[in-house]
């Protein structure tokens, strides 16, 4: 995972919880997927913010319940009575592998670097019978911004997982799964309003060098509005992967 996707996140922690609302519910979805009951060895990966977290907590009991985060200031916003925090990356986390019971995580494997062969690496840290609920944003998500951007040469989309990458590495993942896709529309009051929430979300790295300029910005924010626009408002769409199961 990039080093630039932690910066971005640490610059977010004093806005995340407020503006993560698609995340919020993916969170939920996610949490909802895992079997109730008790897990003595629990890793959360992605935990700033501790959306999923509450939500898992309301739902299982755990022995140890591990949550890392690449970003040290989104750690701060977690329950420190209920869960070891731990700051670290989730394509190369520090645990060996089959030394899991429950892997859980949502709206972050879709910054892995390595894409759906990380996924595969990450599952691997399941014992054998451990169950995993995930789910991540996906080709499609921002589909309105990347068309914008794409005529007003203002900013850029970073390049999320296509599902049917995931489904081939899942595949090969030796593990017994089931899948799903969802999509969401969230409106917004203004464009203006939509590119302050999604940086305030952390979510804001592409990958790409940023275009600035001011009659870019405002080229992007009309066109958005003229294509787009629905009584004054604009949709932005996102698309979420939901996948649980166990390993073989």
């Amino acid at each position: 995972m990039s080093r630039q996707v932690q910066k971005y996140f640490d610059r977010a922690a004093d806005t995340y919880l407020e503006e993560a609302v698609i995340q919020e519910e993916a969170a939920g979805q996610c949490a909802g997927n895992i079997p109730r009951g008790y897990y003595p060895r629990v890793l959360e990966i992605g935990a700033g913010g501790g959306l999923l977290t509450r939500h898992c907590l309301e739902r299982i009991r755990a022995g140890i319940y591990l949550a890392m985060d690449v970003s040290f200031s989104m750690l701060g916003l977690l329950p420190r009575d209920s869960v070891v925090p731990v700051q670290g990356d989730g394509e190369t986390p520090p645990l060996r592998e089959g030394s899991l019971d429950l892997l859980v995580s949502s709206s972050v494997m879709q910054w892995y670097a390595g894409g759906g062969q990380s996924i595969g690496r990450s599952l691997r840290l399941l014992c054998p019978g451990g169950f995993f609920s995930l789910s991540f944003f996906v080709a499609g998500t921002f589909r309105q911004m990347k068309h914008i951007s794409s005529m007003s040469g203002f900013g850029s989309v970073y390049p999320l997982p296509r599902v049917r990458e995931c489904m081939a590495a899942m595949a090969r993942s030796g593990t017994e799964y089931t899948s799903r896709v969802e999509n969401y529309t969230v409106y917004y009051d203004s464009v203006q309003g939509f590119l302050k929430s999604h940086k305030g979300t952390g979510a804001g790295y592409t990958g790409r060098r940023p275009v600035f300029g001011r009659q870019c910005y405002r080229n992007f924010c009309r066109m958005y509005l003229e294509t787009y626009g629905e009584g004054g408002r604009i949709p932005v769409d996102y698309r979420v992967l939901y996948i649980r199961g166990q390993k073989k």
